[in-house]
């Protein structure tokens, strides 16, 4: 899968498809309470641009990341175990404060901010939307094929819940006024069994808007 652009106002994830034990804890979404300050959005999907702990610096990223999987040859047109899909985004530490947040590597980091000095509690409206299908040609597999898991490192859990690009527009998360909210997503390719043969790539947009 491919990652497009961070930007103040939109995102754009593409995805490219070619072909436990534990101590339970209590997790918590993390959010963080920002300064308020002139009306402003900004997502980060991947790679971004905001110095550390600095919402004022936060600006516009032409770097576009990729999330891909290629599928094993023993495991094409078997329905077999489904397949983790990896990125080339680097970005594993919180912007915010620096925590190593989305570990270990291989997972997509998602982060927002909505600013406002209303006195309203409006919040902004995190969404993707999706073609209905991954294409290589005029061959398809249904967008849906993808999904992900929402996971923060230690107790933090992601804002953004698990799911699937089950629709052609999904709503994620609420972002609450002047605070930052992360998530850490991890990709997944279901492999469903008999699908054509090809290089396979579709393009989702991440979306923040506020009334």
């Amino acid at each position: 899968m491919t990652l497009r652009r961070p930007s103040f106002e939109q995102l754009r994830l593409a995805a490219c498809l070619v072909a436990a034990f534990g101590a339970l804890m209590p997790v918590h979404a993390y959010t963080v309470g920002i300064a308020s300050a002139s009306r402003s959005l900004y997502l980060q999907v991947g790679a971004g641009n905001m110095a550390q702990g600095n919402p004022n610096s936060a600006g516009n990223n032409s770097t576009q990341n990729n999330v891909t999987v290629t599928v094993p040859v023993a495991a094409l047109f078997t329905g077999a175990a489904a397949q983790t899909m990896n990125t080339d985004s680097t970005v594993m530490a919180s912007p915010i404060d620096g925590a190593a947040y989305c570990t270990p590597a291989g997972k997509v980091y998602v982060g927002s901010f909505f600013r406002t000095t209303g006195s309203s509690n409006n919040s902004a409206t995190l969404t993707v939307s999706t073609p209905a299908n991954l294409s290589s040609g005029s061959a398809t597999i249904p967008f849906s094929t993808i999904s992900w898991t929402g996971t923060g490192s230690g107790q933090y859990d992601s804002e953004i819940p698990s799911g699937s690009f089950s629709s052609t527009l999904l709503t994620l998360v609420s972002v609450a006024k002047n605070t930052w909210s992360e998530s850490c997503l991890l990709f997944t390719y279901t492999n469903p069994g008999m699908v054509p043969s090809g290089t396979f790539t579709g393009t989702a947009t991440y979306t923040l808007t506020a009334p």
